[in-house]
C-alpha cells in the first residue's frame, strides 16, 4: 500500500475534491494525521512481524543489574516503529552446533564410555555431562523470554555466547508500505471512518466556514453515523482478530 494512493482514494470517496475545507494545513496533511490514527488502530489486529538476529554479547541492557538479570533492549532495527510485543529463540550458529553436539553426548547419551547401566556408571557420566554443560555455559533446560514491554525483554537459561533471534510485533510503518496489499480493503475501512469521524467532530460546530459551509454541512450530515460505525469495526475485529493468530487458538 501507499500513502498517497490512500489519500486520494479516501479524498474521492468523500468528495474532498470539490470543497475547501477550513484547515490551514493543505488537505493531504490533514488526512495523512487522521490515518496515523488508523495505523495504530490496524496495527493492534494485524501488527507489522519483524525479525532480527543478534548476539547476546551485542545486546545493550538498561544497567548494570538489568544485564545480571537477563535483561536486554531489542535489536534498534525492530524499534524503527513501536514494538507491541516480542519473543527471542536461540538461533543457529556455529555456537549453537557445538551445543548441540555437547547435548547430544551429555543428554542424549548419558551412558557413554562406560557401556553399562550400572548405577555408578549412571551417576559419573551425569557428573560428567552437568560439568561440561557448566563450563560451556550451556543448559538442557529450554530457553524462553518475557516481554517487559518498552523495548526491553528478559532472557531465560539462554547460552552467554549464544545467538539469538528476536520477533516482535510491530506498528505499521506510516507510509502504510508495510501493510499487506491482501489487507487493502479492511484497511481502507477503517482509515475512510476514522476520517469521516475526525472530520464531523471538527466542523460540527463551526459556524463559519467560509462560502463552502453549505457544501461542507451536507458532509458533515453523512458523517454523523461514522463514530458508531467505527466502534462497531473495531468491536468485530477484537472478536475475530485471534483466528488469524495461530498461537491464541485452543483445541480441546
Amino acid at each position: 500500500m501507499n500513502i498517497s494512493d490512500v489519500i486520494n482514494d479516501i479524498k474521492l470517496s468523500l468528495g474532498l475534491e470539490t470543497i475547501a475545507l477550513p484547515f490551514n494545513k493543505p488537505t493531504e496533511i490533514v488526512l495523512q494525521e487522521i490515518i496515523q490514527t488508523s495505523v495504530r488502530t490496524f496495527s493492534q489486529y494485524k501488527p507489522w512481524i519483524r525479525e532480527a538476529f543478534d548476539s547476546i554479547k551485542n545486546l545493550r541492557s538498561p544497567d548494570d543489574f538489568s544485564k545480571s538479570m537477563g535483561i536486554y533492549i531489542l535489536p534498534e532495527t525492530l524499534t524503527r516503529t513501536p514494538v507491541q510485543y516480542a519473543d527471542a529463540y536461540l538461533a543457529n550458529s556455529k555456537y549453537q552446533d557445538e551445543e548441540a553436539a555437547i547435548n547430544a553426548f551429555t543428554v542424549g547419551t548419558p551412558f557413554v564410555g562406560f557401556g553399562s547401566y550400572y548405577p555408578q556408571d549412571i551417576l559419573n557420566a551425569n557428573a560428567t555431562g552437568a560439568a561440561i554443560n557448566k563450563y560451556a555455559g550451556v543448559t538442557s533446560r529450554p530457553q524462553t523470554s518475557k516481554w517487559l514491554g518498552f523495548n526491553k525483554i528478559q532472557l531465560f537459561d539462554f547460552p552467554k555466547e549464544a545467538y539469538v533471534k528476536f520477533v516482535a510485533k510491530c506498528d505499521h510503518d506510516p507510509s502504510l508500505e508495510t501493510i499487506p496489499i491482501s489487507c487493502r480493503e479492511s484497511f481502507m475501512e477503517l482509515a475512510t471512518l476514522d476520517v469521516k469521524r475526525v472530520l464531523y467532530n471538527t466542523l460540527k460546530n463551526m459556524n463559519n466556514v467560509g462560502s463552502a459551509f453549505k457544501e461542507i454541512q451536507l458532509r458533515i450530515d453523512d458523517w454523523s453515523g461514522a463514530e458508531d460505525a467505527r466502534n462497531a469495526l473495531v468491536e468485530k475485529w477484537t472478536n475475530t482478530f485471534h483466528l488469524d493468530e495461530i498461537d491464541l487458538i485452543q483445541f480441546f
